[in-house]
This record gives structure tokens, sequence and C-alpha cells, in this order.
């Protein structure tokens, strides 16, 4: 007797080799943060050895080692300024001369030289 088989259409699901992978299970903030604090004292704790394990330098003996240089004296002055007041110099007169342009821009004004001013004071003090 001959069997004959039927091949019924197969979904995507049932092609596939591999069966689904379970979910990842997620870390809770508690031990997540509590896994960070543990890691940050971990490297301050290892950051203070370093330090602890390093070689100390050894004192030399005074006697043997150069001189230290001196240090150089601070030195300190007091300025004190003197304030001179005198009075003002009188406004010196203003001549004017005409040059006979026709520009409508006023004429350049010759000024006599200024006073020389007054001998200073100590204003008493």
């Amino acid at each position: 007797m001959a069997t004959t088989t039927t091949k019924a259409p197969r979904t995507t699901a049932e092609t596939m080799t591999d069966a689904p992978r379970p979910r990842k299970k997620r870390w809770s903030k508690r031990a997540v943060r509590a896994t960070a604090w543990t890691a940050g004292a971990t490297a301050f704790i290892s950051a203070l050895g370093a330090f602890g394990a390093a070689a100390i330098p050894v004192a030399t003996d005074q006697a043997s080692s150069p001189s230290a240089p001196t240090r150089q004296k601070v030195i300190i002055r007091r300025i004190v300024k003197r304030i001179v007041i005198v009075d003002a110099a009188p406004p010196a007169p203003v001549r004017v001369v005409s040059s006979g342009g026709s520009g409508s821009a006023p004429a350049a004004a010759a000024a006599p030289a200024p006073a020389p001013a007054p001998a200073p004071s100590t204003g008493g003090s």
C-alpha cells in the first residue's frame, strides 16, 4: 500500500531553528546604585593605597648638602604725595583776525602764548 503525505504550508515561527530566547532580567535601581558606590569607594581607597605605597624621600644631612640660598629681604617703602593747590590762571585774551576769505567757516583765531604758571606753595603744611 502506498502512503501519500501532504505537506501543509508552514508559518515563519515553525521554520525558525532557534527557540526564542528568554527575556534578560534587568538590575534594580538599588543594585545599580550599590554597585556604583562600591566601585567609587574601591577607586578612592586604591588611590590612597598608591599614595601610601609611594617611597618617602630620605632626609639628607644638612652639612653635606649645599646651603639653601638666602631669601631676599622685603623692603617696604612708604610714598607720600604732596598736593599743591594753586589759583587758576586768568584766561588769555583772544584776538580774531579775518583772512578776508569767502569761506563760510570762521577764520582761525590767533592767541598769545599762555602765561607762566605761578610758583608752587605748600599751602601751609
